[in-house]
């Protein structure tokens, strides 16, 4: 996937994994969303998220469902966020979240099957 972040340092724990991220000011993704003030549009981060999920969490390639999805804040050009992936031993669902220390900017769960 062109246009990726920076990813500035990454942590692991059970079942988790946290990324810190730079979102380029340059970023291809931001190109006409929106002239005079650009914002990261909604599928670029859920196809971040995805992306991540597939190389590091070992997920297949492609989520079934995606579920409680929320856009809380704009992400802007430049910003320096935490993507935090995570799931239960048991569970090829992942729940994904882009935040910094003080706010939740998105998140959603990623159904890599098709039960429910």
């Amino acid at each position: 996937m062109n246009g990726l972040p920076t990813v500035l340092a990454e942590h692991t724990g059970s079942g988790r994994r946290e990324l810190e991220i730079l979102v380029a000011k340059d970023n291809p993704w931001f190109e006409g969303h929106f002239p005079g003030h650009a914002i990261l549009p909604g599928v670029v981060q859920i196809g971040w998220a995805v992306h991540y999920a597939v190389a590091l969490q070992d997920c297949p390639s492609t989520p079934l469902v995606l579920e409680q999805v929320k856009f809380k804040r704009p992400i802007l050009p430049g910003a320096r966020l935490t993507l935090r992936l995570s799931r239960a031993a048991d569970s090829i669902q992942l729940r994904y979240e882009y935040c910094d220390a003080q706010h939740s900017y998105s998140s959603g769960i990623l159904n890599f099957t098709n039960s429910k």
